[in-house]
């Protein structure tokens, strides 16, 4: 929503974006958990303007050199390892992350072609180098750190990525971070660019996408056959906490709609 607005943030804004959601990656892959699906809309922001990521259906736990194989993530997001369906691993995150800084300063990802058809983009990631904006021409400026910082991070082989090698370590050693007190930053002591209004009207939903708060606040009804279900397993939920049931719960919904 706040990139939309924006169009294209600035390149110090991006850059704060961009190492709080290097944190999170390297913090889940320090728990060899592999996150496979950054994308704009998985970020949300809290009202410290810093930012926090969401949804982690996507994501698998990674023992040792074990890789992933399922074809899975956003099409502008997917990594040339992943398209090539012959395993993957921690770095498709790092490619990630390249492509959400190029996007976050330019507007749009940077192998995006706008047709419905997602082959053409897909050759693209595998072959084509990146193309950067002219400063003069689009009125879009990027420094060569950044750039340098963008090129490493889509490194077409994952061997040559930032971030292969030493994850997390790597990624923060850029020159482009020299200028950001992680201590700091961690700390949350870094005043954002950017953070949000806050009122103390409970029902003021200014900082939320009009897609969602337009939505209807529609109740949904469970068939009386799974209601009666429920409750002839009900027994088998004592014990479990509130979470546990609701699970339990969309497994027997699940089952009676097969």
């Amino acid at each position: 929503m706040h990139l939309r607005k924006a169009r294209n943030f600035s390149e110090a804004r991006a850059k704060f974006y961009c190492i709080t959601v290097a944190i999170g990656l390297g913090h889940l892959h320090s728990k060899k958990i592999i996150y496979r699906d950054l994308k704009p809309e998985n970020i949300l922001m809290d009202e410290d303007g810093y930012i926090c990521l969401t949804d982690f259906g996507l994501a698998k736990i990674l023992d040792g050199n074990e890789q992933a194989y399922s074809f899975c993530g956003t099409p502008e997001y997917l990594a040339p390892e992943i398209l090539e369906e012959k395993g993957h691993a921690f770095p498709v995150d790092w490619w990630a992350l390249g492509i959400l800084t190029y996007e976050m300063i330019v507007g749009f990802p940077p192998f995006y072609t706008g047709s419905a058809n997602n082959q053409k983009m897909y050759d693209l990631i595998k072959t084509k180098p990146v193309f950067f904006p002219d400063a003069k021409k689009h009125g879009i400026a990027m420094s060569e750190q950044c750039k340098d910082f963008i090129s490493k991070c889509l490194a077409k082989k994952a061997a040559d990525r930032l971030g292969t090698k030493d994850d997390i370590n790597e990624i923060l050693a850029h020159p482009w971070f020299d200028d950001i007190d992680i201590n700091a930053l961690k700390a949350k002591e870094i005043t954002p660019e950017f953070k949000p209004k806050l009122s103390k009207d409970l029902l003021d939903v200014s900082n939320f996408d009009k897609m969602f708060t337009s939505d209807e606040a529609a109740h949904s009804v469970l068939p009386m056959a799974t209601v009666k279900k429920i409750e002839k397993e009900n027994s088998k939920f004592a014990g479990f906490d509130a979470w546990a049931i609701f699970i339990s719960i969309l497994k027997l919904k699940c089952k009676s709609s097969w």
